[in-house]
Parts: structure tokens; sequence; C-alpha cells
């Protein structure tokens, strides 16, 4: 029997709770690895600035990954945003000539295809799978079927789905806390790397943003510790009444930037890591374009481990 068509709304704002799974054997977690991770979610973001869209939560888990996202309502867009859009998904020399080559019907097509969510799924999945095959000479489907949506016809059901998204690694047992999970949205807001992320207040109807996060710590950690199914882990009765003695004010920023202690190449002051940073480069050791990062509000500088986030198709 021919499988349903994906039910879709283009006539006004809508939200989509988004899910996809690997396709790899039962106990395996490729996406547990932090470079994979990262890399889906760069993808995401990357992807998420070319749709008429916004992300308003994400958590990406060893084996299947989620989104909460709002897609805008079709309207009409001017060719030049278009383009500007356009030369992001195509960049480069090559990309120039097949956007030139674009009739008014490829335009119109083009911008259609930017306010579909299928369209959306399609690219940061292909995307990702590519990457990974080439990465790990692999070959074959990456994802396991088709990924599953659901539309979230009111701002409660917008909410709850936020939550249940983040306290997946809750309920997993993988962590206490659920900021401290470096695959969620909430851990991106924690640290400051929220910007591509739909605001908070535009979630909650709070305009101060400290508010919002107070708001949602709160609702995430009432909401964890309280099991939903036999069986399930949950936040411990003593770390939700130490969150709330504190007023589920968030103290993960400062705390998740000390890393660069354990995570960093080196740490130490501008002038000593630019020095270094020359030498690895002329070695060959060290190829990364990114400054010395500044720490603790610039008393220090580090040098990140060598990795990429480039997209690159």
């Amino acid at each position: 029997m021919a499988r349903l068509a994906r039910l879709k709304l283009s006539h006004h704002d809508t939200w989509y709770h988004l899910h996809s799974r690997i396709a790899g054997h039962r106990g395996e977690y490729v996406l547990d690895d932090e470079l994979c991770r990262r890399r889906l979610i760069g993808i995401i973001e990357h992807y998420s600035s070319i749709y008429f869209c916004q992300v308003a939560a994400l958590c990406v888990m060893g084996n299947h990954y989620h989104l909460v996202l709002r897609f805008e309502a079709e309207r009409e867009v001017s060719r030049k945003e278009l383009r500007v859009r356009a030369e992001v998904m195509y960049p480069g020399k090559a990309g120039l000539v097949r956007i030139e080559a674009w009739t008014d019907e490829d335009w119109e097509h083009y911008r259609h295809r930017l306010f579909d969510v299928s369209e959306y799924m399609r690219n940061v999945q292909a995307a990702f799978a590519r990457w990974y095959n080439r990465a790990h000479d692999r070959r074959g489907r990456f994802w396991a079927d088709r990924f599953k949506s659901v539309i979230l016809g009111d701002a409660r059901a917008v909410v709850d789905c936020v939550l249940y998204v983040e306290l997946n690694p809750v309920r997993a047992g993988v962590v206490v806390r659920p900021e401290e999970w470096k695959g969620s949205s909430v851990y991106l807001r924690e640290l400051g790397h929220d910007g591509w992320l739909l605001p908070l207040g535009d979630l909650l109807g709070i305009e101060d943003r400290d508010e919002a996060v107070v708001r949602l710590r709160a609702l995430l950690y009432h909401r964890g510790a309280v099991p939903t199914k036999e069986g399930q882990a949950r936040i411990p009765q003593e770390v939700l009444e130490q969150e709330a003695a504190r007023g589920f004010e968030a103290p993960g920023a400062f705390r998740k930037r000390l890393a660069f202690f354990v995570d960093g190449l080196m740490v130490g002051t501008e002038g000593f890591i630019r020095e270094q940073l020359a030498v690895l480069r002329e070695e060959e050791y060290f190829r990364r374009r990114k400054n010395p990062i500044s720490q603790l509000g610039g008393i220090h500088r580090s040098l990140r481990e060598q990795r990429s986030h480039a997209i690159v198709f």
C-alpha cells in the first residue's frame, strides 16, 4: 500500500516536532561521538539560516535526534532575498554559475521550496549522511525510514513538546540535569550559543531573556522530576530542591567555559597562543583558521582541538 503523504500546512505559521533515527544496528550510537553531534547541529543551524524557519529546541541523542521548529506561512519573497539564501545554499563559483542559469520558473520553485519542511529535512539529513559516509569510508543509507513529524497546534503543545525534547537525556539516564547534555538546545542557550535559535521570549511570552531562562529551567526541572512511565529515569528530588533554592538561576555558562582547561590544546596569554599557533600552522599540524579563544572575560586565551565546522557539499 502506498504510504500517506506527509501532513503539512502552508497557509499559516506551523510548528512541527520532527524526529529521525539512524539505520544502524540496535545498540549502535553513532551520534554519541562529539564530532558527529557537532556536525549535525552545525548542519541544522546552516539550513535554518536558509529556510524560512526557526528552531525552538533540539536534542541529538546516540541514535536519533529531535527538532521543534516553526515554519513561516508561505508568502512572496523578493528576488534579492532569495538570491542571498541561494548563494548560502550553493556557495562558490559553481554555485554562482548554477544560480545565474535559473529561469523565473526556477526561482519560483526555489521560493516554494524554502517554506517546505520536507525539503528542509531532506537537505539536513542528506548533508549529514554524505559527510558521515565520506568521513568513515562508508556506503549505504544512514537514516532509517523517513523522518517522523507531528504538527503542534497551540502554544501549550509547543512548550510541552520542547520540555519533552530537552528532557530526553534525563529520561535516558545519561545526565541528571538537562543542561549538561552537549547535544541539546538548553546547553547551547546556557553557553550563549543560541543566537540562531528562536528567542526564549518568543517561546514563553517573556520579554526579559534572563527571566525566560529561569522560567524554562523551572519548567524542565519540575517536569523532569516526575517520571511519565514506570521505570523511567528522572531528576532526583534533592537536585530539584537545590535548583529551586537557587531560584533556578542558570550557573552553567561559567562552569562550562572552565572546560577549556580540559578540552583545550593550550591555555595561556594571547601572545603565547599566537606564537605557538604560528609554529603549528607552519608545521601543518594545525590548519584551523580560528584565532585564540577568549576565556573568562579575556583573562586567558585557549586553542581548541583541530576540527571543522564548515559545511561543505
